[in-house]
């Protein structure tokens, strides 16, 4: 059976080498080594392999390596995002026709109208917080409103937008609300 000589750009139908391909994956390691032996990452990401995977879901999301190496966390051999980069894809999209976000000490609720879809609305307060055992945590001692308004956000994005934050869950979603740094 003969091998592929070229394979499918995913985002531009574009026909490559499989030689060109090669020489990128190959670029990226370099710069995983490269990276890794900085000591300019994340304590977790320790090994070239490590970073080249961060790098490489980076990739598929559309962000640089840079912006992936600092934004994506891997936990429980999946990865993990902030809030905040959830919302960055969203919008790249170019679909994101409004936002509506109200947050207080009791709760949040989080509307996002897609462009061509009616507006989608999720909640998150006391209730959701204490039924996950979160309350007692120290971010949700200390900024409630915040915390509660990024859990919801997160959980809109995931129905509004699934293609673009592509199943990606908030770090602490990952760590049950254990403190992360």
């Amino acid at each position: 059976m003969e091998q592929a000589k070229e394979i499918v750009n995913t985002k531009t139908g574009e026909l490559l080498p499989v030689s060109l391909e090669m020489d990128k994956w190959q670029v990226m390691r370099q710069q995983a080594d490269v990276l890794v032996k900085s000591g300019f990452l994340p304590a977790a990401v320790n090994t070239p392999e490590k970073a080249l995977a961060i790098m490489q879901k980076g990739k598929e999301l559309g962000i640089g390596p840079m912006e992936a190496l600092s934004s994506i966390n891997v936990i429980q051999g999946k990865p993990s995002v902030s809030p905040q980069l959830m919302l960055a894809l969203a919008r790249r999209t170019n679909q994101l026709e409004d936002m509506e976000m109200e947050t207080s000490d009791k709760g949040a609720t989080v509307t996002i109208t897609r462009k061509g879809q009616a507006p989608y609305t999720t909640v998150f307060g006391i209730k959701e917080a204490t039924d996950l055992g979160l309350m007692g945590k120290d971010n949700y001692k200390k900024q409630a409103g915040t915390m509660f308004g990024w859990r919801a956000l997160a959980a809109n994005l995931r129905i509004t937008f699934p293609d673009a934050i592509s199943g990606l869950y908030l770090v602490e979603e990952m760590t049950q609300g254990e403190e992360t740094i």
